[in-house]
């Protein structure tokens, strides 16, 4: 008898080519699943074939990040810090071997990370995690599958995005102009007019400052991008230095400035709130946002939706086409 019942399923032992053949024994968790691997055995043997048992993929987790990073992740612009959190994503997961880690482990991780950290961390690691399997299959690396492919990611709440109003911007640049290095008053002055990160404009080289326009390279999209300006702000720009990077860091001046001018911002939003300035005001003064997708450098337009609400078309809809504006017309 070729399938016995065992403890733990179904077990296959046969000896396909013979008493002298090689022996062939494995247990599967149902007796349908021992009875066609029992078929696909003995098939192979009438056609002359010998049996091979798959060799056990050995491979650990951080095994398939240092093979990810060799063969993909290097050539991303944040290559270090991606393979970094992997690395760290990978120890914390025990460094299991990779074909035994399933959906089931990252729940048990996430539910454990969940009490230490935001949700949005956490969806950041899902993503970092999964991406890379994806990248493997795709790279023809890794046939065992992506563990997270059918996994959703935590629900997170919009965060607020602020932005400076008018007298904000007044009196923001104010005070920046009276500093003694104006370094930190031009970056944020290019920010404002062009909706620029800040690492973006305050790498800026003067090679990419034309009579009225600049161009951002070594973007977060790897992509350049050339955004029209005031042309007393370029020729103020050009004037700074003719070659090489125009600004010193200022970071962390801009931190103090927002202290000392007494704005207040929302946990987690520093100088980001430049853009977000730039984009509200944009759609609040009539911009298109498909042109506003262009100049943010946004890959997706769903990122630039988020601003459409502050159009003033938008916003007369609101008034015009809601379900009582007959009824305040009768009263």
């Amino acid at each position: 008898m070729t399938i016995k019942k065992v403890q733990n399923g179904w077990r296959v032992d046969l000896r396909p080519h013979g008493r002298y053949g090689k022996r062939v024994r494995k247990t599967l968790k149902t007796q349908a699943q021992a009875r066609r691997f029992e078929q696909h055995v003995l098939a192979k043997a009438a056609q002359g074939e010998v049996f091979q048992a798959p060799k056990r993929d050995k491979r650990r987790l951080l095994d398939l990040v240092e093979l990810w990073y060799q063969h993909h992740g290097q050539t991303l612009k944040s290559s270090r810090d991606r393979v970094r959190s992997l690395r760290k994503l990978a120890d914390a997961l025990g460094n299991p071997l990779a074909e035994a880690f399933t959906a089931q482990d990252w729940t048990e991780y996430r539910t454990r990370r969940l009490k230490e950290v935001k949700a949005s961390t956490v969806n950041h690691e899902h993503a970092y995690l999964k991406a890379m399997f994806s990248e493997l299959e795709r790279l023809d690396l890794w046939h065992k599958g992506n563990p997270l492919a059918r996994m959703r990611m935590v629900r997170t709440e919009e965060t607020e995005m602020a932005f400076l109003d008018d007298s904000q911007v007044r009196l923001l640049l104010d005070h920046l102009k009276r500093q003694p290095r104006r370094d930190c008053y031009y970056v944020t002055l290019l920010c404002l007019s062009t909706g620029a990160r800040w690492s973006e404009a305050q790498y800026l080289r003067a090679e990419n400052v034309g009579k009225d326009r600049v161009t951002f390279v070594g973007t977060k999209s790897g992509k350049a991008r050339t955004v029209p300006i005031d042309p007393r702000l370029a020729g103020e720009l050009r004037r700074r230095r003719k070659i090489g990077r125009l600004f010193a860091g200022s970071y962390k001046a801009f931190g103090q400035a927002i202290q000392e001018t007494g704005i207040e911002l929302p946990d987690g939003q520093l100088t980001h709130v430049l853009r977000h300035t730039f984009a509200s005001h944009f759609m609040m003064n009539g911009g298109n946002i498909l042109v506003l997708q262009r100049i943010l450098g946004h890959q997706s337009i769903t990122m630039t939706m988020r601003y459409s609400h502050f159009a003033p078309d938008h916003l007369e809809d609101a008034a015009r086409l809601n379900p009582v504006v007959t009824f305040m017309k009768e009263c």
